[in-house]
């Protein structure tokens, strides 16, 4: 249970938070999720010490009432009572078998509290690990948001209508720009234009003006 729990922690951690909508809070859930698995541990492996205690006691409880019985069914056998040696004998083997049995439950029950112990320690390790690294985990939550809403933003950006637009007020500068070089240039180009369009008759009004300036 506690080892599944730290494995899926440590993935969290190591995997990153991509998916989280607000990291300071689900960071903050997460860690007092571990803290409630770390409470039950500990209560888990108290538990599980007092189970493997109990069974070492019965355990030695047996293997006294075996020797007991032993000694009892030696006594009787040396007395001549052979009917009960064999009933302590019977009980003594009832009891070296319950001896048995408890030494296995408290070899298992030992067992599963080495384990939880290692389990509960690596889930206080991963939880140490979050801890120290929230507040740098939360900076970079929401760095990683940001850069995602400003490419969602220049995604969301019609490039092509902004590329015609920019084309349009270019073009639109440049005739501007053109208007402005050439309007001076514009009364000059017409006159000397006019000048050879009416070449003829601007002659013959110079005759008419020497014609009248000679009489």
């Amino acid at each position: 249970m506690f080892k599944r729990i730290a494995n899926l922690i440590s993935a969290a951690i190591h995997e990153g938070l991509d998916q989280i909508e607000d990291p300071k809070m689900m960071l903050n859930h997460t860690l007092r999720n571990m803290e409630e698995e770390i409470s039950k541990a500990r209560h888990a492996i108290v538990k599980q010490q007092a189970l493997t205690v109990s069974y070492e006691r019965n355990k030695e409880e047996a293997h006294a009432l075996q020797d007991k019985r032993r000694r009892q069914a030696e006594q009787a056998f040396n007395s001549g009572e052979e009917n009960l040696a064999r009933k302590a004998l019977g009980e003594m083997k009832h009891y070296e078998a319950r001896a048995a049995y408890f030494g296995e439950q408290a070899d298992l029950a030992a067992e599963q509290t080495r384990e939880l112990k290692e389990q509960a320690s690596l889930l206080e390790r991963r939880y140490q690990e979050l801890k120290d690294k929230k507040h740098a985990l939360i900076a970079r939550a929401n760095v990683a948001q940001v850069k995602e809403r400003i490419v969602t933003a220049l995604h969301s950006i019609d490039t092509d209508s902004f590329v015609r637009e920019f084309q349009r007020f270019e073009n639109k500068i440049l005739e501007m720009e053109i208007k402005a070089n050439t309007g001076s240039s514009s009364t000059f180009d017409e006159l000397s234009y006019a000048r050879f369009e009416y070449a003829d008759e601007v002659e013959k009004e110079l005759e008419r003006m020497r014609g009248e300036k000679v009489s």
